[in-house]
């Protein structure tokens, strides 16, 4: 693999895919809003012939699950529009291309969910998402998608959101009824940069252990030596969300 194309490369895991891939003295080209590409408003990937692209791993999205239930319109074209054309760039190429899903295409009624599950998204977000799938299987049959778990590491992402909010003393209420398969952000950068090599189709990316968040900040408490005094038990049936959220989207592995 000469120069693997490398989208949101800026992002929670663009950042730690960067740093494996400068360990492994791979040659990377990042795109993203960072450095002057918005790909929601690119219509066409045909600048990047001279970049002599040997591989794709699409990283960008809006994730922000509140962001795309209250404005799909807006998200649509990075989160769908710009997979699919760069979906049919590789095609073009002929060289694989690796898509970043979410374990949010499940409904999260059942849990232990295998790559044979039926996806039934409940949320804007995890539509856009398979929306995605579906469409870049259709231009590209050999594309590689990477169905991705809860993220955690502390260069960003939930981890380091939630270790300022209990440094500054605030309360965290943890659901202990929403259960994903956690999964270490460099795990997962790792596993995506194999994943250039693999046959196409649909693959679960995350951790061994299922567990809910409350137990997830237990374990982020003990690891930062924090007070879990700031951590309580909650009930996401209990709380109105802006954007419905599945209750166990537990991966198989």
């Amino acid at each position: 693999m000469h120069k693997i194309l490398v989208t949101g490369h800026t992002g929670f895991v663009g950042k730690s895919l960067l740093h494996l891939a400068n360990q492994k003295k791979m040659d990377v080209f990042g795109i993203s809003k960072s450095n002057g590409y918005d790909l929601a408003k690119i219509t066409d990937f045909n600048f990047l012939d001279s970049e002599n692209i040997s591989g794709i791993i699409h990283l960008a999205a809006n994730s922000d699950v509140n962001a795309c239930e209250k404005n799909p319109d807006e998200t649509f074209p990075i989160n769908v529009k710009a997979s699919v054309l760069l979906a049919k760039y590789a095609k073009k190429r002929n060289i694989p291309f690796v898509f970043a899903s979410s374990d949010q295409v499940f409904d999260g009624e059942k849990g232990n969910y295998s790559e044979e599950d039926e996806a039934r998204p409940i949320n804007e977000y995890g539509k856009q998402k398979l929306l995605a799938e579906n469409d870049i299987q259709k231009v590209n049959p050999k594309a590689i998608i990477c169905r991705l778990a809860l993220m955690i590491g502390e260069n960003g992402g939930y981890e380091k959101a939630f270790v300022e909010n209990v440094r500054a003393g605030k309360e965290q209420t943890l659901f202990t009824d929403e259960i994903r398969s956690v999964l270490q952000v460099t795990a997962a950068a790792k596993y995506l940069i194999t994943a250039l090599q693999f046959q196409a189709g649909i693959y679960h990316v995350g951790g061994l252990k299922a567990m809910n968040r409350y137990e997830l900040g237990l374990q982020l408490a003990t690891k930062h030596n924090l007070h879990s005094s700031f951590l309580k038990k909650g009930l996401q049936q209990d709380v109105v969300l802006l954007a419905p959220r599945p209750k166990n989207v537990s991966f198989k592995i």
